[in-house]
């Protein structure tokens, strides 16, 4: 480092030392001449700081059971697709749980029937053996169909050796609105557990999860005896129950510590967190402030610090949001590939990239042949499903990391093969026709009465008198000819 940028840093080192030390005099001399308002100050800021910690454990545990729930309700949708029950295993396999493999903390998704047997399950294409008619989530289903999302009571696993659980289920229904039976998924009480764990809220501090009518669900310090235990009699839980949300001081009746009590109803479920912080050691600290200055010195760094901490986590944490966003802003909602936004940027980059290194640049335009006519026969949903099916089997058919697929709109797509010729591209195009096809979708209106697309196929090595647009349109004009030469084909632009 020159010798003037090392004075520079030394400079600054010592102007934010000594700010530092100013800091610290001043919060020294404020700390001194406030001393008696600390102590509402310390409180306040314990039961704010606990109600903050409440509201971010309350939206993990929201979000999660959300997702719990999304997926017994796809699941319950899967099984009232047309065309369902004449599947065969595999494929009712992939369409009931398909989503459950990325769900954490779920244990086994089972469809009950009507007498409680398992009728499909998660673990196993062939279901195992089982009778869940003793459950409380079956009981309620059965007499209640405006139950919703059910929360069970704690119960040990038959189908994981007696793993501690409880079931999020919801009920079935004929399309007479009848009881059609249980979509069930056991969630794992560990999930609930590690997140108290992971929790530093102090030694006589106590947090719990409770069903909103006193069934205890998970509690920390973790007592096996207490989990599935009714509170529902308790002065705490009728406190609660009457208020909903809020804070009050009271005595434990199991280890008689005085606590500041802080509950919340979870969003969305019937649900109830209630954090409990000991009275003692939320005044300690301000305790120790009265007999000892000292330590002030100590105790307002380190919340600087935990401060500073906090701060950093929360743009850490604005980051992922953000960045998840702009990923949102560039993926199709309903096939979950690339959107026509990123497409555009995309393309331009790679045009200019190859314009740069005079490489060849080939895109493909794919469409979906008579697919108003399938979608006028077999409904939106159906629809839905075929494009999703198509843009999987499209995206799995290019075969190369450097291929890039979107959704250009409605029934088409788009794929960008940077380094590839015109005539590199059209053995990729036919494979992604017979990838469509493979699928073998019913489309009496279609060609050979299956889903099939129609494909363009356009190259260019980039100069400067055109733009990328002239390719698409190229490309576009290629699709056109295949649609108008009988559909199902390739054609080269």
């Amino acid at each position: 480092m020159p010798r003037e940028a090392r004075m520079v840093a030394l400079r600054f080192y010592r102007t934010l030392n000594a700010l530092g030390a100013l800091i610290v005099l001043c919060i020294l001399g404020v700390a001194l001449t406030m001393l008696w308002t600390d102590r509402q100050s310390d409180w306040n800021r314990s039961a704010q700081s606990a109600r903050n910690l409440l509201i971010t454990l309350e939206d993990d545990i929201s979000r999660s059971m959300q997702l719990y729930d999304v997926t017994l309700m796809s699941v319950a949708q899967a099984i009232r697709t047309p065309g369902f029950e004449h599947a065969g295993p595999a494929l009712r396999q992939q369409l009931l749980f398909a989503t459950a493999a990325v769900t954490e903390h779920l244990g086994s998704i089972l469809v009950l029937d009507t007498e409680a047997n398992i009728r499909f399950d998660s673990g196993s294409i062939v279901p195992r053996q089982g009778n869940f008619a003793d459950r409380d989530y079956f009981a309620i289903h059965k007499a209640r169909p405006d139950a919703g999302l059910f929360v069970s009571a704690p119960y040990q696993s038959r189908l994981r050796d007696g793993d501690p659980s409880i079931g999020l289920s919801r009920r079935l229904f004929n399309p007479d609105g009848s009881f059609a039976g249980v979509v069930l998924g056991a969630m794992r009480l560990s999930y609930v557990r590690e997140k108290f764990t992971g929790l530093a809220l102090g030694n006589e501090a106590a947090i719990g999860l409770m069903r909103a009518d006193g069934i205890m669900l998970m509690r920390q310090p973790y007592i096996a005896s207490e989990i599935g235990r009714d509170m529902s009699g308790s002065a705490t839980f009728r406190r609660i129950k009457e208020e909903h949300v809020g804070s009050f001081v009271n005595r434990a009746s199991t280890d008689n510590v005085e606590r500041l009590y802080t509950f919340s109803n979870v969003r969305g479920f019937p649900l109830i967190l209630n954090l409990g912080l000991s009275v003692d050691e939320i005044m300690k600290p301000w305790r120790t402030k009265t007999m000892v200055l000292g330590p002030i010195t100590l105790i307002l760094c380190v919340a600087v610090t935990t401060l500073t901490m906090l701060f950093q986590r929360e743009l850490r944490r604005r980051r992922l949001i953000q960045a998840e966003l702009d990923v949102l802003a560039r993926t199709d909602g309903l096939t979950s590939l690339a959107n026509r936004r990123r497409f555009d940027e995309v393309m331009a980059m790679e045009w200019e990239r190859a314009g740069r290194r005079q490489s060849p640049l080939s895109i493909l335009f794919i469409d979906a042949d008579n697919f108003k006519l399938f979608n006028d026969r077999y409904g939106h949903r159906a629809g839905d499903d075929l494009l999703r099916r198509m843009a999987d089997a499209i995206a799995h058919s290019t075969g190369d990391d450097h291929t890039f697929v979107a959704r250009y709109g409605g029934e088409e797509f788009v794929v960008i093969l940077p380094d590839t010729s015109a005539e590199q591209a059209v053995p990729i195009a036919h494979r992604i026709s017979d990838a469509v096809a493979a699928l073998g979708i019913a489309h009496p209106d279609g060609v050979g009465g299956i889903a099939t697309v129609s494909v363009g196929v356009a190259g260019a090595t980039p100069d400067r008198t055109h733009a990328f647009h002239h390719l698409i349109e190229r490309a576009d004009a290629a699709l056109y000819r295949a649609k108008g030469a009988g559909r199902a084909r390739v054609e080269l632009a």
